[in-house]
């Protein structure tokens, strides 16, 4: 099965056309189409968008058509930002902010805890952080348009 065949059999298998395709590997349409007519051959940037896009797709039988479509328990997927876990480094958090006694919106240093991740239980989920008070300045234009939460299951949500 030749390349663009594959890249036909992934489009069917996650029900998608070719420009909504095309737009989720970040590639133009023109470039897609060239490549499903068989005009082109596929490049790297785009046979890595279609892993980065689609993970449980296997890169052997992507790029090599060997195996099977999905990818098995045994081949690792690519790390993600939060998988990869560095033994030498080091976290920081806020452990205090205090209000000093006057109420006059000056803060008092803030002091920061360290810890070696190789400590932390990679399952656990964190404490959460205190909050602290943030004061109001008074002829401030900015308003908040757009809060992004991200969450440990690589989702997020947004509100406006």
């Amino acid at each position: 099965m030749a390349e663009n065949e594959r890249i036909k059999k992934v489009m069917q298998l996650e029900g998608m056309n070719s420009a909504v395709f095309a737009a989720a590997i970040n590639i133009q349409g023109s470039t897609l189409s060239h490549i499903l007519n068989g005009r082109n051959n596929p490049s790297l940037a785009v046979l890595q968008g279609v892993l980065n896009r689609f993970p449980n797709i296997s890169p052997e039988w992507l790029i090599m058509g060997q195996g099977s479509i999905e990818r098995s328990s045994k081949q690792p997927q690519a790390p993600t930002l939060f998988d990869s876990v560095d033994e030498n480094a080091s976290i920081s958090s806020i452990s205090e902010v205090k209000m000093n006694e006057n109420n006059n919106s000056t803060f008092a240093p803030i002091q920061q805890k360290s810890s070696v991740i190789s400590e932390i239980p990679v399952q656990t989920i964190p404490e959460p952080t205190r909050t602290a008070f943030i004061p109001q300045i008074e002829q401030s234009s900015k308003t908040v348009r757009k809060i992004i939460v991200y969450y440990a299951d690589n989702t997020f949500q947004e509100f406006q």
